[in-house]
């Protein structure tokens, strides 16, 4: 539904006539933003948007080349990807292979980068005060980057290693299979990601040239538009703009356009097997349409997703849910081609529905038929229209990165002035328009994929080894399809009633931090009116502490089947209450139950009230309950497949925080029955602590009379029980423990957990402080130079209060042996390092880390989530971040030096040996400490051996 807001992927392409437009034209801005923007395009034919965002304290910078896999030559498969990942790696100027890296890490940035099928983009942020040095090193990557032989050659590896991590990865493996179907000849059916096969040198052709007549052909001043955004001026951000791109060379380079056409004549309808590797069981019914950017401003697809997705009264989704066999639904465009758009409905099926696959394929072209037989009520278009402008007036500026991402995408696509708006613009309602689009949502036109573990299939894609099978659609199928029998429960959706219509601020004195502003045994409400945004908007949260949710794994999991069924009967209302703009979400953790509600103020304490008539009642309905504790059991062994260092998290955190594993709950889950639920969570609900939160724009008066709402529906008059924080596990001194897994992955894995020796805040500065200067070292050794694989990473990694450090690699053909023994001689070499770092170079990291610390809030919403940690670690003070930064500001090299020494004589390693390695190194793995760890975890946290 909200496809166009989300996805800068399917961003439209502007009509013939916009591109007559002057590049100097206005900006629409919505009335609230501070910001001050400039278009601009180079003597070189580069276009920018210049962003002047006074008090910022991060800048950051977007450069879209429009090329991507889409040009890559038949016989070099990734050749485009292979090129993004080859200009990290040194420059004429900048000629050391993490010199980039080092730089942005260093400033407090961040960078990355991606190869999509029509364009490339690279990224970065870094505090404001370094843009101009940043600028300058990112730049040389298109004007004299140095393709290395030696790099180039690792760098494949590193390609490969990509490529190899996904194997296992049903998203992946799905998305090759559905490319069988396509026509060989359009680029879109080909393999992007690269190998080390594809990569090779040959006898006639060696990659390096390759790549270099690649980036002298694409990688034009004309191709690329860019965006750039900091505190400075707009003057001097042009001046910037000018001098680090204007020398950029323009090759009068054409975009790549493939000429053959996505599909032959003739391959629909057709029906797509893809077998999964995951208990999961997908529908999707997909068509061809025409091409759809032209019509920006109309949005058809758009709008016919938010109809046939709408989850509310009468929709499709509650009728299928209401039988029993669809667990969601969501419709969108899928592929926005040039020539050619894809539209897909997708479902996620339960085990009843993977038998009733025709009939819900029917139910879905009833409710089609429905919207032909009422015709599409420009009233809904209205509203939509409604809904995205008060949205746009409203928007709040996401994170600097973020929006220089979007806007360097947005000026292949779209008009100047509309490079804000496009996304959130609606133009006039045309009914004729939405019928040509419906018109080709016909039975014959169909692509029904069905994905599952036991699917029928009879042939393999190649890359990822995937069973497929194309299959034809029979006759008697396509007329069941066609002569549909419209079903009285299936309506187009009304009018939203959650649409806010107060959209005034409150006029109250700004605080500089919540009061305790109301409050009854057991219960406490904090409460800090916010108009520092100027948004009618607020956000609520409260926790109910229990202390039977995490008594055992069988707690545990009937907290999850409580809130996940109160969601669940719910979700036609917060479905209308999404779509106007206010967010809730209910949700287990170890001390009990949350809910997080925020957007619009208007309408909330109505959508509170219905939500807690539920909580304190839920419906006591068998068919929802036997749904959800089927997809519950799902999502738990599906989380045994997932990537190999993901598991490694997930047992660290079950370890350290007495969390029960995931076997201990599927030992468990079976055995649950609706009436232990029912039995169970009004336990849950009674006695229990409540911690309350209200932030924006609620009075104090509506603050309190929701708390109390809150208070009386869910909460005792009596308590004998105060909530106590969980424990984390300490870790003994001078015992490295080790816990190894197995997985079906190929690849192997290696985590090293480091643990701080306490949780005060000089040792989490400290910390992390070591973090700042470790993780770019740390993956320019084991991944650019060592070439270990894919995924290599060096994190702070607190766990609640207790400071820690992460050191991870997952690898295609390494063994966790060698791994923990290149962790153990690089923290020995980093340990030599920080005796001789200069004053100047600590200096950089601490200003690093202070400009992470200290980073502004970007809404309202990032600013209720901080202010809410600190009521969980129960600082009432709300001081941390400054508390914090003074400690960092004090750390001196010696106080690093004995960090670092205490952070080692605290390990965890927590390793897999893959598919891939020797049964003989696997052998050697006989040192496991899982009863040192089961004895620690009883006597500290009281909790069982798994």
């Amino acid at each position: 539904m909200l496809y166009l807001r989300q996805q800068a992927a399917f961003a439209l392409l502007l009509l013939l006539s916009c591109l007559a437009l002057p590049l100097r034209a206005e900006i629409i801005t919505s009335p609230l933003d501070t910001r001050s923007y400039r278009p601009l395009q180079l003597d070189n034919g580069l276009r920018a948007v210049l962003v002047s965002n006074p008090g910022a304290d991060k800048a950051a910078v977007s450069l879209n080349v429009e090329v991507g896999s889409n040009a890559n030559p038949a016989s070099r498969p990734g050749l485009a990807h292979f090129l993004e990942h080859m200009l990290f790696l040194g420059t004429e100027k900048y000629p050391e292979a993490d010199s980039y890296q080092q730089f942005i890490s260093s400033h407090g940035g961040s960078h990355n980068a991606f190869t999509a099928y029509e364009n490339t983009n690279y990224f970065f942020d870094v505090k404001a005060s370094a843009l101009p040095e940043a600028v300058d090193r990112f730049s040389q990557f298109f004007i004299a980057p140095l393709f290395t032989a030696k790099y180039v050659d690792r760098e494949r590896h590193a390609v490969h290693s990509e490529y190899q991590a996904k194997l296992r990865d049903d998203g992946r493996r799905s998305f090759e299979a559905q490319k069988q179907i396509l026509n060989p000849e359009h680029h879109y059916s080909r393999f992007a990601v690269g190998s080390l096969e594809t990569l090779s040198d040959e006898d006639d052709s060696r990659i390096r040239d390759e790549l270099i007549r690649f980036y002298e052909r694409y990688y034009s001043a004309n191709l690329m538009t860019l965006a750039i955004s900091g505190p400075q001026p707009l003057d001097e951000l042009e001046t910037l703009v000018r001098q680090a791109f204007g020398t950029i060379e323009n090759r009068q380079a054409a975009p790549y356009r493939d000429q053959a056409p996505l599909l032959l004549d003739n391959t629909l309808p057709a029906q797509l097997n893809i077998e999964t590797l995951r208990e999961t069981r997908m529908l999707s019914l997909s068509f061809p349409v025409p091409p759809v950017r032209e019509h920006w401003q109309q949005k058809p697809l758009y709008f016919l997703s938010s109809l046939i997705g709408y989850e509310g009264r009468g929709s499709l989704l509650s009728l299928l849910k209401e039988k029993g066999w669809v667990r969601s639904l969501a419709a969108s465009p899928v592929l926005d081609l040039p020539e050619q758009s894809m539209f897909r409905i997708r479902m996620e099926l339960t085990e009843a529905g993977a038998a009733q696959v025709d009939q819900i394929t029917a139910d879905t072209f009833t409710f089609i038929e429905r919207l032909r037989q009422n015709g599409i009520d420009p009233a809904l278009f209205a509203e939509e229209r409604q809904l995205a402008a008060t949205e746009f007036r409203f928007r709040m500026a996401g994170e600097p990165m973020h929006e220089v991402l979007r806007l360097a995408q947005a000026q292949m696509y779209y008009p100047t002035a509309h490079l804000l708006d496009a996304d959130y613009y609606f133009g006039t309602f045309d009914a004729t328009l939405l019928d040509n689009y419906l018109d080709r949502m016909r039975p014959e036109n169909l692509l029904l994929t069905l994905e599952g573990p036991s699917v029928a299939t009879d042939r393999i894609e190649p890359r990822y080894q995937t069973p497929y099978a194309i299959l034809p659609i029979e006759d008697e199928r396509l007329a069941q399809w066609q002569q549909v029998e419209i079903d009285p429960r299936l309506q187009v959706r009304a009018l939203n009633p959650y649409v806010a219509k107060d959209l005034s601020l409150i006029d109250t004195a700004p605080q500089s931090r919540p009061q305790a502003v109301w409050s009854t045994p057991g219960a406490v409400l904090w409460y800090m009116p916010d108009q520092a945004f100027k948004r009618p908007k607020a956000d609520f949260r409260f926790a109910l502490l229990s202390p039977v949710a995490g008594q055992s794994a069988r707690n545990t999991l009937l907290a999850g089947l409580y809130t996940r069924m109160v969601q669940d009967q719910l979700n036609e209302p917060l479905y209308d209450a999404a779509l106007a703009g206010i967010s809730l979400n209910l949700y287990p953790h170890l001390q009990g139950i949350s809910l997080q509600m925020g957007g619009f103020n208007d309408r909330q304490p109505q959508l509170l009230t219905r939500v807690l008539d539920v909580m304190r009642q839920p419906e006591a309905n068998a068919r929802r309950f036997a749904r959800i504790k089927d997809q519950l059991h799902e999502e738990l062994d599906n989380s045994l497949r997932e990537k190999p260092y993901n598991q490694a998290f997930s047992h660290l955190y079950t370890h350290l925080l007495g969390s029960w594993s995931t076997e201990q709950k599927l030992a468990v889950l079976d055995q649950l029955t609706l009436d232990d639920l029912m039995t169970f969570y009004p336990r849950l609900l009674e006695p229990a602590g409540l911690r309350m939160l209200a932030h924006g724009n609620l009075t104090r008066e509506d603050a309190i009379a929701m708390a109390k709402q809150v208070r009386d529906r869910l909460q005792p008059a009596d308590l004998g029980w105060v909530a106590e924080a969980p424990h984390v596990l300490s870790l003994p001194v001078d015992e490295p423990l080790i816990d190894s897994f197995s997985t079906e992955h190929n690849d192997a894995s290696a985590l090293l957990y480091l643990q701080g020796p306490d949780e005060s805040l000089r040792t989490r500065a400290a910390v992390a402080l070591l973090s700042e200067m470790m993780s770019t070292p740390f993956y320019s050794r084991l991944r650019t130079e060592k070439q270990y694989g894919y995924i290599v990473f060096a994190n702070f990694m607190p766990i609640r209060e207790r400071a820690g450090l992460s050191l991870v690699v997952q690898s295609p053909g390494t063994d966790p042996f060698v791994l923990a023994a290149e962790y153990a001689e690089f923290l020995a070499d980093q340990r030599q390092r920080l005796n001789s770092l200069s004053d100047a170079d600590l200096s950089r990291y601490k200003q690093s880390l202070l400009s992470r610390i200290n980073a502004r809030d970007n809404s309202l919403s990032e600013r209720t989530s901080r202010l809410w940690r600190e009521l969980d670690r129960d600082n009432t003070d709300f001081d941390t971040r400054e508390r914090l930064s003074a400690h960092t500001r004090d750390l001196s090299r010696e106080e690093l030096s004995e960090m670092l020494d205490a952070l080692m004589a605290r390990q965890l390693l927590i390793r897999n040996f893959g598919a891939t390695v020797d049964e003989d190194v696997k052998q050697q793995a006989l040192s496991d400490d899982d009863a040192r760890l089961n004895a620690l975890k009883q006597d500290q946290l009281g909790i069982p051996a798994s």
